[in-house]
């Protein structure tokens, strides 16, 4: 079966040719329906290519599985020699177990309590010390063993698990009434509420349109007892301010504003072309390496 395969975003710097790669960090970002990833230099702290890959159909993991392959036929850089390969996923729910309960024979019995069980997934955990929780997901089995293959790493994170670390960086984290974070996917977001520097809750929903994140970003903040007039939001993801998504959350929320760009790396001329916010999750996995 053929797919509509085209990179949506690609950016390089003129030296990537010309630096040794095998210092270099391969970032890789596998959602549902796109396929990203950033070559990032620990030693200058610099993000030095990104490619965004967008395709249909975007909810069945097998397309995801056969797009993929396509990607590694056409995109050499893939098959370089990086000093490491980082896998992240954000094709799923996650459930977040305290760390003092975690136990990790019943890893799948604790994601099983919050999410359905799926055909073929691999049950992973991300230890999260400074919190301390355990981040526990399932990904497609077959995806993962693909990568995992192709990239020759066992090394892998959910998504959430990132953005975790990367918005204590934020500049309002300590808002005096509660901050929350929204990062939107195509078919789902990934919702993160803290107050005085405690996270409180993190989530993953689906949507069809901006009026259920709506729904779903008051209902939780006020069972936390938070207050969604006042309340700050912070949204990321690849989204347009003239979208209807857009629209309808700024319609609802007074406090909306775009999550800045991950401060403490420098970024190529072309990557500050493109707003801080639309790989916001990508840049974080820097955070992780």
């Amino acid at each position: 079966m053929a797919y509509n395969i085209h990179p949506a975003f690609t950016v390089d710097d003129e030296t990537l040719l010309e630096t040794d790669l095998t210092a270099c960090h391969l970032l890789v970002l596998v959602g549902s329906g796109v396929f990203s990833y950033a070559v990032y230099d620990p030693a200058a702290r610099k993000f030095l290519a990104l490619k965004s890959y967008h395709f249909q159909p975007q909810k069945l993991a097998t397309a995801d599985l056969e797009m993929i392959e396509e990607v590694f036929d056409v995109d050499k850089l893939l098959l370089t020699a990086f000093k490491s390969v980082l896998l992240a996923f954000d094709t799923g729910g996650s459930i977040l177990v305290p760390q003092e309960y975690y136990m990790p024979s019943l890893k799948k019995d604790y994601l099983h309590l919050s999410q359905p069980e799926k055909v073929q997934e691999a049950v992973l955990a991300d230890m999260l010390p400074s919190l301390p929780m355990v981040n526990v997901y399932s990904v497609d089995k077959d995806l993962l063993g693909f990568l995992r293959k192709e990239f020759s790493t066992d090394t892998a994170i959910h998504a959430g698990s990132a953005l975790l670390r990367s918005y204590p960086l934020d500049l309002d984290f300590n808002a005096p009434d509660g901050i929350t974070f929204l990062e939107l996917q195509v078919h789902h977001f990934t919702l993160t509420i803290y107050a005085a520097g405690k996270l409180l809750i993190q989530q993953q929903h689906e949507y069809q349109g901006g009026l259920d994140i709506v729904y779903m970003l008051v209902n939780t903040l006020r069972q936390l007892n938070l207050d969604e007039r006042r309340v700050k939001v912070k949204l990321g993801g690849a989204i347009a301010k003239d979208s209807l998504v857009y629209q309808e959350l700024f319609k609802f929320i007074p406090h909306l504003e775009w999550v800045q760009r991950l401060p403490g790396f420098n970024y190529i001329t072309k990557m500050q072309e493109i707003p801080g916010y639309y790989f916001h999750n990508l840049y974080a996995l820097a955070l992780c390496v």
